[in-house]
């Protein structure tokens, strides 16, 4: 099993939503010893509009988080690395939002590596300024669950 080595804790970032989609990398790797079996286990995600953006109440976006390259273009949410995914729509309050975490405490490890943020403005005029804060914890995991969790990690590539 996992004993965490801190508390939780959060890592934010900002993305502006653009017409053909911007990315951002966080990269976990700074905060675990892959070396120590270490995981970064997420439990919350949340994005938001940021209140530097021009006209929040007519923002439309889309915004994901995975662990697979996301430079050429969102991924299916029923992929293993996509782990967050939200649409978001101001004018018609439309709002979905889905965050993929495991069945053990609901938390996600992460075996280090890297996060890929995509946001995207759908029909919306101007660009959306988000923020993204991601809530978790670094934890030391046993070693039959860390070859577990990568091996989990490989095969679904």
């Amino acid at each position: 099993m996992a004993s965490a080595k801190t508390r939780d804790f959060e890592v934010f970032e900002t993305i502006t939503a653009t017409s053909t989609g911007a990315v951002k990398t966080i990269d976990l790797n700074t905060f675990v010893n892959v070396a120590e079996m270490e995981a970064f286990g997420v439990e919350s995600i949340s994005v938001g509009i940021d209140p530097s953006t021009a006209a929040p109440e007519a923002s439309l976006f889309v915004a994901q988080v995975a662990l697979e390259d996301l430079s050429t273009g969102f991924i299916s949410h029923a992929s293993y690395d996509s782990i967050y995914l939200t649409f978001q729509d101001m004018l018609t309050s439309a709002f979905e939002e889905s965050l993929s975490l495991g069945d053990v405490k609901e938390i996600r490890y992460i075996p280090g590596g890297q996060l890929q943020i995509r946001a995207a403005r759908l029909t919306s005029a101007a660009n959306v300024d988000l923020y993204l804060r991601i809530t978790g914890k670094i934890a030391k995991l046993s070693a039959s669950d860390y070859m577990s969790l990568a091996l989990t990690n490989s095969l679904s590539n």
